[in-house]
């Protein structure tokens, strides 16, 4: 009975060994991984992102917006962005180190014609009318 034990408890002890090892690789930071630089999927534009700022470039647009993390413990990540003294928030959620979905809750202050525009788009997809999510491909340096 005591051997039956030490085995059950060796094994036992090894798995949570090998958990430990295995799974603070499994788990990042997302303060860490949003950072750099990534491109919409549909080439609308690209997004430089450091530790309090994400500059857009797309097309004839420029434009710099401030976020601060305010949900960093579960996805979806929460921030909240602000740009010329307006502020909303972004839901993040990584789909690998190299992909993100943005979900931008600004949809209430977009202009009446993008409002009907992004339902249209919504509706041909079967998603929620009201939904603005942009998918995210990080730019890989070449190497």
């Amino acid at each position: 009975m005591t051997r039956l034990r030490l085995l059950l408890l060796l094994v036992i002890s090894s798995v949570i060994g090998s958990l430990a090892l295995l799974l603070p690789g499994c788990f990042k930071n997302p303060r860490e991984l949003v950072l750099g630089e990534w491109q919409e999927v549909n080439k609308l534009g690209y997004v430089e992102v450091t530790d309090s700022t994400a500059r857009w470039r797309g097309g004839n647009y420029k434009a710099t917006f401030h976020y601060t993390w305010t949900q960093d413990a579960d996805e979806p990540y929460t921030v909240e962005v602000s740009r010329n003294g307006e502020k909303w928030q972004a839901d993040i959620t990584f789909e690998s180190d190299n992909e993100a979905d943005v979900y931008l809750h600004v949809f209430d202050k977009l202009p009446t014609e993008a409002q009907d525009f992004i339902r249209q788009k919504n509706k041909a997809r079967n998603r929620p009318e009201t939904e603005l999510r942009m998918r995210f491909r990080r730019i890989l340096p070449e190497k």
